[in-house]
């Protein structure tokens, strides 16, 4: 009995950890706001769980994590549910019909359109996607425009969200560093 109560602790701190380390993420907790300010409905549990997906996402196909999140602000209005007239999917609107072979081979349990409501196979496949349109293009702006169907205006507006999320970055880094000073500075007086 307490074994099992020993090994539920341990596994409970350890989910706290990586929630803990994850929240730390500044890329993620900016995005984190941005999905939570673009779709209120959106709990911020489940965006966090998007970001932790966008950031594993970014790693395995080279993608800076807010270029994924900006396609998903402007495909879906981070909503995992979206389907549009032309038959786009989830949260970064990819086209099953045009897909599906494909999706298929990578995701086996993606069965019908409706499987890639999956926040993760959508991320996953829309990132291989994008990844392909970047191989091609050699340049994020044009990435953009392929994978939305040469929409100008989607890469604009995608574009100026990048934008936003790393001037928020530079701010923040800007902070720490103030802040970081500020301490360095009392710590010497306090010192002499």
């Amino acid at each position: 009995m307490r074994r099992k109560i020993l090994c539920s602790l341990i596994i409970i701190l350890v989910i706290v950890n990586f929630s803990e380390a994850a929240a730390q993420n500044p890329k993620v907790k900016n995005i984190v706001e941005l999905f939570t300010r673009v779709n209120p409905k959106l709990s911020a549990k489940t965006a966090q769980n998007y970001a932790d997906i966008i950031i594993q996402a970014g790693e395995k196909f080279k993608i800076e994590p807010y270029v994924i999140a900006a396609i998903i602000v402007h495909e879906s209005t981070v909503n995992n549910k979206a389907v549009s007239k032309g038959g786009d999917y989830g949260l970064m609107q990819v086209r099953y019909k045009v897909h599906e072979k494909a999706i298929k081979q990578r995701f086996p349990k993606v069965k019908k359109a409706s499987d890639m409501f999956d926040a993760k196979t959508n991320i996953f496949f829309g990132c291989e996607i994008f990844s392909e349109c970047y191989a091609k293009t050699k340049n994020v702006y044009d990435a953009l425009k392929r994978y939305s169907a040469g929409n100008k205006k989607m890469a604009d507006k995608t574009i100026a969200t990048i934008k936003e999320l790393q001037d928020k970055d530079k701010d923040n880094k800007n902070k720490t560093a103030t802040s970081d000073n500020k301490n360095v500075k009392t710590k010497t007086r306090k010192g002499k």
